[in-house]
């Protein structure tokens, strides 16, 4: 096979395509590039390892997918900030017994939190995150993997997450035991979504779980997003990297939520 765009400028403009598809539709395999592309599949691979050293990209089960974070990866900080979430995921984990049913939600902690779950885990995971998905659809078909339930819905484009109605439908029938909620921000009125689609998924999976644990590194007291998901007093736990904020803090202990700190 020829390649129809070849050189640097040709390989720019071939990977500005493929991460243009991927915010569409979440995960394509070599094949499905290759072809869509006019290109080689070898050509294809080393556009996706030069996408994947830069942050861009992130190999899965069956193919490729956006890395969590999408278009913030190449931000000034972002290094600092997946090693925050890797702590606050790392120390989460430790929460999960091994039969647990837990909802994971869509954001780069919960992400982490699926990668961080204990090999013995085998319990139930409900979760409406494209990558958690395909992270967990390998274990989820081992003989003592865990049992992965998918809901449904029309995908968004940052957080890669399935929102709308068929996605809250489904959560009504559901019951979890913990859910671990991925802010987009906190302040002292509660967490916040960046959109009121992913909030109204958040609501519905908190209402179904005996617990909500907030999974709060450092940049999610200093971020901030429009929709509100909870108040701070709906909270079970807060898992962070770092003490809050001290006003934060303060409100977190009134509402008698327990706070964990990840070394």
């Amino acid at each position: 096979m020829t390649d129809a765009l070849h050189g640097s400028e040709g390989g720019t403009h071939r990977r500005a395509r493929v991460l243009s598809r991927l915010r569409e539709v979440g995960v394509l395999s070599v094949a499905d590039l290759a072809r869509e592309l006019g290109v080689s599949h070898m050509t294809v691979r080393r556009d996706l390892q030069r996408l994947e050293m830069t942050g861009h990209v992130r190999t899965v089960h069956g193919g490729v997918g956006l890395a969590v974070g999408g278009s913030d990866v190449r931000r000034p900080g972002a290094a600092e900030d997946r090693a925050g979430a890797r702590r606050v995921a790392r120390r989460a984990a430790e929460l999960v017994g091994a039969g647990d049913s837990v909802a994971l939600d869509a954001g780069p902690v919960a992400y982490e939190l699926a990668r961080a779950l204990p090999e013995d885990f085998t319990g139930s995971v409900v979760t409406h995150s494209m990558p958690v998905m395909h992270l967990l659809a390998e274990r989820a078909g081992e003989p003592a993997g865990p049992r992965l339930v998918v809901l449904g819905g029309e995908l968004t484009g940052r957080r890669q997450a399935l929102v709308g109605p068929a996605t809250t439908d489904a959560i009504a029938g559901l019951r979890v035991r913990t859910f671990f909620l991925d802010a987009a921000a906190v302040d002292l009125r509660g967490t916040y979504a960046c959109t009121t689609a992913e909030a109204r998924v958040e609501r519905g999976l908190a209402e179904i779980a005996d617990e909500v644990v907030l999974l709060a590194p450092a940049t999610a007291y200093t971020d901030s997003a429009p929709a509100l998901v909870a108040t701070l007093n709906r909270l079970t736990a807060v898992v962070s990297d770092g003490w809050p904020p001290a006003p934060v803090a303060a409100a977190l202990d009134r509402a008698g939520v327990a706070l964990h700190i990840a070394n």
